[in-house]
């Protein structure tokens, strides 16, 4: 499949910092991209880049083929995108500011107004003035308003800030819809990360303004050597006691009364085995899933995420 969007060793400095030390990712067809980065990161900035409010330093960004410095017009009219808030004009209907906004761009009719409408399902209330729409309803205007033109490429800098957990739902729901059924490539940004490894197809992490990885949420999460393992066992002190003195180079808790053990893979049955040959009864074994929110602190060293 190609890329719709290709970012290729982008670097930014301002002054004589090193903002973006060489950025390097593909985004394809119908695909919802999660961007995550500690506070400081770069990630605004490398949005920014994208959308077109700040210029890079070096590297290329292609949009459909098209390069975003030589060609900038041809290479923006295939982005939409929301930073930060969507601003409307709060005394108009939401209809006259999909109208307002449809004047500004070459080709967008009544019917593909209509037709964004009923795709982020303001039909109700798209002829009530903004004033009196919800946080939601005025981030799924913004989407609207960013889909007019028909873009590949829809960027979203904290879509879900402020909403709450309905409206959260609502436009994780309507995402994915866009992504599936227009084959829109989305690229989302969020500090809610349990939010965003229901959302994303893909995840990359920045940090210090370099790409940590680019991965599937699954592959992501779970790459890992040692895992967690919960063991439901009775003489729970006596056998921690035990466990502790037999395998010292590993980690044993207890917690809410179940034995918690950091091990690799392999030492499941082994541990398992020393159990029951110590006489401990062994009522169930469970590997503990590791979140994304998990696997995202062990990447960044704890770091808050923005």
């Amino acid at each position: 499949m190609e890329a719709v969007l290709q970012l290729r060793d982008v670097k930014k400095q301002i002054g004589k910092k090193n903002i973006i030390k060489g950025i390097t990712f593909d985004l394809y067809p119908g695909e919802v991209f999660g961007f995550l980065g500690p506070n400081g990161a770069g990630k605004t900035t490398t949005i920014r880049m994208l959308v077109g409010l700040m210029k890079i330093s070096s590297g290329q960004i292609l949009v459909k083929g098209n390069d975003i410095t030589k060609d900038f017009e041809e290479a923006i009219k295939h982005i939409g995108g929301i930073v930060e808030n969507p601003e409307m004009y709060k005394f108009l209907t939401g209809y006259q500011n999909l109208v307002h906004y449809a004047r500004m761009v070459a080709g967008v009719d009544k019917e593909r107004i209509n037709e964004v409408i009923e795709l982020v399902g303001l039909q109700k209330v798209i002829k009530d003035k903004v004033k009196t729409y919800s946080l939601g309803m005025r981030q799924r205007l913004g989407i609207a308003q960013a889909l007019l033109h028909r873009p590949s490429v829809l960027i979203l800098d904290e879509p879900t800030n402020g909403l709450d957990p309905a409206g959260i739902r609502e436009i994780r729901d309507y995402l994915r819809k866009l992504a599936r059924e227009e084959g829109l490539s989305v690229i989302v940004s969020s500090h809610l990360l349990s939010e965003m490894e229901m959302m994303c197809d893909r995840i990359g992490i920045i940090q210090h303004g370099e790409l940590v990885g680019v991965e599937t949420v699954s592959n992501f999460v779970n790459d890992t050597v040692t895992l967690k393992v919960e063991f439901t066992i009775d003489q729970i002190e006596e056998t921690l006691h035990k466990l502790q003195s037999n395998f010292p180079d590993l980690q044993f808790e207890i917690q809410n009364s179940i034995l918690l053990a950091t091990i690799e893979l392999e030492m499941i049955p082994v541990i398992a085995e020393f159990l029951v040959e110590n006489g401990v009864k062994l009522y169930g074994i469970k590997q503990i899933s590791k979140s994304l929110e998990d696997r995202f602190l062990e990447v960044t060293g704890g770091n808050q995420i923005v």
